[in-house]
């Protein structure tokens, strides 16, 4: 076995290639980050685009729960849910301006899973009533785990930003499947905020999967149009969400009329 060469430099970390194209917060490398953002020299926004599209997502919660003041009675699915976007908006804006810490990671990417099975719960339940909860609740989290277990432990060790993209689209899927199933019934009612919602998807996935990419011609990347085209596809299927609660209150409001 050969002596180490005594005259080559210490090895450095390799902060690009920690934990398989992730870095120490747990987070996936992006054009836009920093080498070593724990350098005293780093940026003091670790990802400035990436930053400020992600407050995309603080003005979405705002302007809903601003929307529906007065009548959160009538919208308690949106109401309960717009304090968990509005967490994951902040973690989300944490997690991009630092780098530093798996607490904000957590915090980005915890609340948009809990929001995309309280969605498909929500139009499971209209779907099949109070008693799918305790089927169907079961039934999609163990796909969701399911899915995410195979494609982190298939897909990660050769190529982990794969993974995480197709664990969003499991995620998109996990939402889609009982929405896809109401619009059949409806007859489309509010079918075009869906429809509209999903392109915007598609789009916006498709500026995550190119990132690294796009990044030989822009130098921030394209994650942070991932960011500004999910924001609108999360407004058109919180839009989708109001139209359909706006219908049940309405509703209900002819029911308590007197005859």
């Amino acid at each position: 076995m050969p002596a180490p060469d005594e005259g080559a430099p210490a090895p450095q970390p390799d902060w690009l290639l920690i934990q398989n194209g992730r870095m120490p917060d747990w987070g996936p490398v992006y054009t836009e980050t920093p080498p070593n953002p724990f350098d005293p020299d780093a940026p003091p926004v670790a990802e400035p685009w990436n930053t400020v599209t992600a407050t995309f997502f603080v003005f979405i919660a705002l302007w809903f729960v601003w929307r529906v003041r007065g009548r959160y009675h009538d919208f308690p699915f949106l109401t309960a849910c717009m304090p968990i976007l509005f967490t994951g908006a902040i973690g989300g804006v944490l997690f991009h301006g630092t780098r530093t810490r798996v607490t904000y990671f957590l915090l980005d990417v915890v609340p948009i899973s809990l929001l995309g099975l309280a969605g498909s719960l929500f139009m499971a339940y209209r779907l099949w009533g109070r008693g799918s909860w305790r089927y169907f609740l079961p039934g999609i989290c163990v796909f969701y785990v399911t899915v995410n277990r195979v494609l982190f432990r298939a897909v990660g060790p050769v190529n982990m930003q794969w993974s995480v993209n197709l664990s969003y689209a499991s995620l998109a899927l996990v939402v889609l499947s009982p929405i896809v199933l109401i619009l059949w019934r409806t007859r489309f009612r509010h079918g075009g905020w869906v429809v509209a919602g999903v392109i915007s998807f598609a789009i916006a996935w498709f500026f995550r999967l190119v990132d690294r990419e796009i990044g030989a011609t822009l130098p921030m990347g394209s994650h942070w149009l991932w960011h500004t085209f999910g924001a609108i596809s999360t407004t058109l299927v919180i839009q989708f969400f109001y139209k359909v609660e706006g219908d049940s209150a309405a509703h209900r409001e002819i029911e308590m009329r007197p005859g």
